[in-house]
């Protein structure tokens, strides 16, 4: 690899681990070349103003060489006001980095999900409703990375979706079933909620192993147009993005999942 020096790119530090005694190997997600792994040698050690640095959330400009693998951090300051989170928007906070650090591919630029990433924290910091900041968010990273599928035309027959129909949607393929017609297929037979996560269901083609979720063909069409304004739809929208993105995640689980629903406060009983 070449020596090439990259100065002052905007950037947000993702995750970091330590790298033997003195450093850390940290993945940042910059504007013009997406995700990338960098080694900050002596960070460790630097001096506390510096290390502060080392931190998730704010805004920053990098400088590395491109000599080794990984590449080598040659400076790192700060390029804008810290977002100041609470209890539970900074548990989101983390749920996005982690898609970030999971889904996005390395060295390949995204600079929409850049734009989406600062302004969803800034909405977080700004204490906006975290709901539609996330669906939003997720909707905007899978359309960037190519993996949102043409909710809009999902419908199973070709048919336009109705707004007022009730849909099961199936994650694995993309596709949404009349609720009706569903319920009239034998490899469709919805076992009790309790016995849910035991069961093996089918989808309506009768090969792929899939859970059809009950959704509205208002909050379909609303995710296809990328419109959480609806508080109405929210409910529905958060199981469908869940299942989307867990399509693309696999077996292993989001550790940010578990943090954000031990770190939420209780809900008053007048709320």
């Amino acid at each position: 690899m070449s020596d090439q020096a990259v100065t002052a790119q905007a950037a947000y530090l993702l995750h970091y681990q330590v790298h033997r005694d003195t450093s850390f190997q940290v993945d940042f997600f910059t504007l013009e070349q997406g995700k990338i792994n960098l080694l900050a040698k002596g960070a460790r050690k630097a001096k506390p103003n510096a290390r502060a640095l080392y931190q998730p959330f704010r805004p920053l400009l990098i400088s590395w060489i491109s000599k080794d693998d990984p590449r080598l951090l040659t400076g790192i300051e700060e390029s804008g006001a810290e977002n100041v989170l609470g209890h539970n928007q900074l548990a989101c906070a983390y749920y996005l980095n982690e898609l970030l650090v999971r889904l996005l591919p390395r060295a390949q630029p995204q600079p929409s999900v850049f734009a989406h990433y600062a302004l969803a924290l800034a909405q977080l910091s700004a204490n906006e409703p975290a709901e539609p900041t996330l669906r939003a968010f997720e909707l905007q990273l899978l359309e960037g990375i190519g993996l949102m599928p043409d909710l809009a035309a999902c419908e199973s027959t070709g048919a336009a979706l109705d707004v007022n129909e009730k849909y099961l949607f199936y994650p694995a393929n993309a596709k949404a079933v009349l609720q009706n017609k569903a319920e009239d297929l034998s490899v469709l037979a919805r076992p009790k909620e309790k016995d849910l996560a035991q069961a093996t269901q089918l989808h309506s083609d009768g090969v792929t192993a899939d859970h059809g979720i009950l959704v509205s063909g208002r909050t379909l069409l609303a995710l296809a147009a990328q419109d959480v304004s609806n508080p109405g739809i929210l409910k529905e929208a958060k199981h469908v993005m869940r299942a989307l993105i867990g399509q693309q995640l696999g077996s292993r689980p989001l550790n940010s999942r578990s943090m954000f629903e031990s770190m939420q406060l209780p809900v008053s009983s007048d709320s």
